[in-house]
């Protein structure tokens, strides 16, 4: 069961979707809402060099870190859940893009995102997710577009 409400967060009009059960991962999220993986997107920290960078990807695609590593200029790691944690205030499974934490990180979008007109983030804890319009988000982000993202085989 979903329950489903209007919100506004960081100025942007959204709906926020609350389930039974947990949508932590992409795989899940789908399944609870019933969206493609493709319509998901999964807000990731990630360690290049010495500075954290978040990366927001389409659901169904995974970093090619080795691009990435090029593109920004440094090597790029996953941030382990600890960090997490510490940089973002949220366990792994629970981070959102709308967010003042993520906003003050440097933000890299996978292109493929923008062939959506909405998208479904994290909502902040394990069961909740937010529809947000790609526009608003990539508004609100203001991040740079790298190809360094191919489909997860």
């Amino acid at each position: 069961m979903v329950r489903t409400r209007k919100e506004t967060i960081m100025g942007l009009i959204v709906d926020v979707l609350e389930f039974n059960r947990g949508v932590e991962t992409v795989e899940a999220a789908s399944r609870e809402s019933g969206e493609p993986m493709s319509r998901i997107v999964k807000t990731l920290l990630l360690r290049a060099g010495d500075e954290y960078v978040v990366a927001v990807v389409r659901g169904d695609n995974i970093i090619d870190f080795d691009r990435l590593s090029r593109a920004l200029g440094k090597p790029v790691t996953m941030a382990r859940a600890k960090e997490v944690r510490q940089v973002l205030g949220v366990d792994v499974g629970a981070v959102t893009p709308l967010s003042e934490r993520v906003l003050s990180h440097r933000v890299i979008m996978d292109p493929s995102v923008l062939e959506n007109d909405y998208v479904l983030c994290g909502g902040g804890s394990r069961n909740t997710l937010i529809r947000v319009g790609v526009r608003d988000l990539v508004n609100l982000l203001k991040p740079m577009l790298i190809d360094a993202f191919k489909r997860a085989s």
